[in-house]
């Protein structure tokens, strides 16, 4: 990935060297600074530097798999290379089968079958020389192995020669998330997933009846899990908890206490109609994913108040006990055999089962089954230890809710954080200061839970910035090696290093600055005036407004001839609006002012922000970033440029976003809080950078496909905070229409040519309106003004020229939403005039004039 050059990259560049200054490896001599290997969440357990040539990535690299693994490894392998390419931003590199003898350098080899036990099922070994070779006694092993890698390279594509040693501590390194039936897009599910396996967190829990997701969504994610060596775990909790979800519990089958009075949620254990019930709810859930665990819940029954060891209101459930285990059977038996019902369904499935510990009391009659894993998140007066779990066989789960709970900011409930997590949690040791007999290191130490839990309602995207730091701070401690800080300040800079998954796109919260943000455009709109912008061919800068109560538009003169060049991009700030172009010296320059018309300041971007080479060849793109401004485009390098002003401490900066930019301008918007440009690529396909603030050392690029035109410059917009949407003619001739939709976390393609038969000619302008999609472009063939839209249903289109009785499009299209009242299209023509459609909503109606 690319980096942006900026302040905070500096000062990181401190914590860096520090990094690199520690040595990582306990159990091995340290190494010198200078054959350390960049820092790695969790970190390694051992680093060996060796002799002789290390390793550098080359544009000719492949992931070469053994081929006696080549059944088993090759899925694995192609992930591996497709966030490969998204970590380095270049094309994902070749994945083929072949020896490691006959490997080239710079490629990464990944084969299983190591001999070396220590490793376990989850460990790898890295050799670090002209090649990378992972070597792994399991898939998942291997699998590790390539995230160490993805967080190796993308900070340095040079790595010194030397061996890696690595394995887990523990097996079970799992993070909960209950939506308590909200439902979050799939774009958060797969974010979520990417997240935890970058960190070599191996387990995503989630309520399967309690997430608002239909069987179809449930599915995708469970095979996107798959995909990441990340374990799914559905939970469908009973016997308590059943009012929650998709099929509440029937009246019927609801146990009710010694007065008749209903416990909602509570299965009425002493009804076999009702445990078949339950069972068939189970039966439903459990067909519905593969993986190999289950958790079936057995927390806070039969409520959260009252446990199993104080039942003496409910006689139903004794009298049952009783009638089926003997004399002196309780509820606790009764308790415990559903569970092992439980437990032997699971088993026919496949799977083995989970379930929470605090319903477990002393009982005589009923063992509970020693295969179950019992998470231990609360110490219940007189109930059963980890101890006592151990020495009836059962491997046993932290989930000390004192450390391991999060409830999304709740005043009244445990909210847990990543400097708590890194700083004081102890994974040996439980709530109440309970352990096992062999502490941490204990075999029946099975892994660490950390629970999310839905306490106020919490949007998506606040939630996902939220879990970041608790599951990089889970990562380390499950995973067991020494941590390169002691602290969490200390780890800060490490952590912005190591970053976020390749292909991470942070899902939009409430604040954030794209929910306002407009794309910049040649026309704008600034408070009730309705602005164009032009530079005329010998090199003069003009500005045209209409505002409510004039008879006609207006123009005024913003730079003399042979000032600028190309076209130019606008866009508004809170009480400002600003003009960017490109001068003949092909430096950046703006113009802005307070009001609609006069009073313009001017500035060089390219000299206010010192970037050196960052210069200027193409139409630049732009937008306002809450207080900020960002302006992108082309250079004499054919990378993306990024100029930008941060209003505190009013400085600009510049740095270089990398990749390759060919064909016109591109287009600039934010979505949430990324920064988002679309550009035509060098291989014409159209390719997407973005930045965002939970990883700020990292520009990220991906290819969305297709093949543009070569003077293709495409329009977009983010649409409601829950889509994007990008348009550009190809290189037949055809208007193609790309979005990405976060409620699905796929990217699609669209012809709107061949679904309306209008051809484009030159490039679309577009904005959303209300529920719509609105692109206009020029018609090839007629030269009018085409109008298509998207208007949730299916699409529609229209041709303005003829709807507003005249005008003919000539050049590329501007447009904007104005107000949502009225839509406007502009065209240049050859005089330098604007040519002006606009559609009213109150009536109807279209109009057309020319703006001088």
């Amino acid at each position: 990935m690319t980096k942006r050059v900026s302040l905070i990259r500096i000062l990181l560049a401190v914590g860096v060297a520090l990094v690199l200054a520690a040595g990582l490896s306990p159990g091995l001599p340290p190494a010198s600074a200078a054959e350390a290997l960049p820092a790695v969440l969790p970190a390694l357990r051992q680093w060996q530097a060796g002799a002789g040539a290390g390793y550098a990535w080359t544009a000719a690299a492949r992931v070469v798999v053994n081929p006696a693994d080549a059944a088993t490894l090759t899925a694995a392998a192609r992930t591996f290379a497709a966030d490969l390419g998204l970590a380095l931003n270049v094309p994902s590199p070749p994945v083929v089968t072949a020896t490691v003898g006959t490997t080239q350098p710079g490629d990464i080899f990944l084969g299983l079958g190591s001999t070396d036990q220590q490793l376990g099922n989850e460990g790898y070994a890295l050799t670090v020389g002209p090649t990378l070779q992972v070597s792994a006694q399991t898939v998942a092993g291997a699998f590790w192995g390539s995230r160490t890698i993805l967080q190796l390279v993308r900070q340095s594509t040079a790595l010194p020669a030397g061996t890696v040693r690595d394995w887990p501590q523990y097996a079970v390194r799992a993070v909960l998330v209950d939506t308590n039936a909200r439902h979050f897009p799939l774009g958060w599910w797969f974010n979520e997933i990417r997240d935890l396996s970058y960190l070599k967190l191996n387990e995503l829990q989630f309520g399967a009846n309690t997430s608002a997701l239909s069987a179809a969504e449930s599915q995708q994610i469970d095979a996107f899990a798959a995909t990441y060596n990340v374990k799914l775990t559905p939970v469908v909790n009973m016997p308590g908890h059943l009012n929650q979800g998709d099929a509440p519990l029937p009246d019927q089958d609801t146990l009710r206490n010694d007065s008749g009075t209903e416990l909602p949620g509570a299965l009425d254990l002493a009804s076999p109609d009702a445990v078949n019930w339950a069972r068939g709810l189970m039966s439903t859930y459990l067909a519905r994913f593969g993986g190999s665990t289950w958790h079936t819940g057995g927390d806070e029954y039969p409520e959260y108040n009252q446990r199993l060891n104080d039942t003496g209101n409910l006689g139903s459930l004794t009298r049952a006990a009783v009638s089926q285990f003997g004399a002196g059977a309780t509820a606790e038996d009764l308790y415990r055999a559903f569970m092992n019902g439980n437990d032997a369904i699971a088993r026919q499935h496949g799977k083995s089962m989970r379930m929470w510990g605090d319903d477990l009391f002393p009982s005589s009659k009923v063992p509970l089954n020693s295969d179950i894993t019992v998470t231990d998140w609360l110490a219940m007066p007189g109930g059963l230890s980890p101890a006592d779990l151990a020495a009836n066989g059962n491997q046993v789960i932290n989930g000390d809710n004192t450390f391991l709970y999060y409830d999304e900011g709740s005043t009244s409930l445990p909210n847990t954080s990543g400097q708590r997590i890194w700083e004081q949690f102890d994974p040996g040791v439980f709530n109440g200061n309970r352990t096992l007999p062999g502490g941490r290191t204990d075999p029946h130490l099975a892994g660490v839970l950390l629970c999310e839990w839905d306490a106020q309602a919490e949007d998506p995207g606040r939630l996902e910035r939220d879990l970041a730091p608790l599951n990089r701070a889970l990562a380390q401690k499950s995973w067991g090696t020494t941590p390169l800080f002691a602290t969490w300040n200390q780890m800060q800079p490490t952590l912005n290093l190591v970053g976020q998954a390749p292909g991470f796109l942070a899902t939009p919260a409430p604040g954030d600055p794209g929910a306002g943000s407009v794309a910049g455009s040649r026309t704008e709109v600034f408070g009730t005036s309705q602005n164009a912008f032009v530079i005329h061919p010998d090199g003069s800068l003009t500005h045209s407004w209409w505002a409510p109560g004039m008879s006609a538009t207006e123009s005024e003169q913003l730079a003399p001839a042979g000032s600028a060049a190309g076209q130019p991009v606008a866009y508004v700030t809170a009480h400002q609006q600003h003009v960017m172009a490109r001068g003949t010296d092909n430096h950046l320059h703006q113009w802005w002012t307070n009001g609609v018309s006069g009073g313009w300041d001017t500035q060089d971007w390219t000299v206010g922000a010192g970037g050196p080479g960052l210069d200027i060849v193409g139409d630049p793109a732009g937008f306002a970033y809450g207080e900020e401004q960002h302006v992108f485009a082309r250079g004499s390098d054919g990378h993306l440029h990024h100029w930008y002003y941060l209003a505190v401490p009013g400085q600009l900066r510049a740095d270089d976003w990398g990749g390759q930019v060919t064909g016109g301008a591109p287009v600039a918007y934010v979505w949430g809080s990324v920064q988002t440009v679309f550009a035509r690529g060098a291989d014409g396909a159209l390719h997407r950078w973005w930045w965002q603030p939970s990883d700020p050392v990292y520009v990220h690029q991906a290819s969305w496909g297709g093949q543009l035109a070569t003077d293709a410059a495409p329009t977009g917009f983010d649409f409601g905070e829950a889509e994007q949407h990008v348009f550009a003619r190809d290189q037949n001739g055809n208007l193609q229409h790309w979005w990405y939709d976060e409620g699905t976390g796929q990217v699609t393609q669209q012809d709107l040519t061949s679904a309306t038969g209008f051809s484009i000619a030159g490039n679309p302008a577009s904005f959303p309106y209300v529920q719509q999609k609105h692109v206009f472009f020029r018609d090839s063939v007629t030269g009018h003004l085409d109008h298509v839209y998207l208007n949730g249903t299916g699409i529609a289109h229209e041709d303005w020229t003829t709807l507003a009785n005249g005008g003919l499009a000539v050049g590329d299209l501007a447009a904007f939403n104005y107000r949502t009242a009225e839509q406007h299209a502009f065209s240049l023509d050859t005089t330098g005039h604007f040519q002006h459609w606009w559609y009213q909503q109150v009536d109807g109606t279209f109009h057309h004039d020319t703006w001088n």
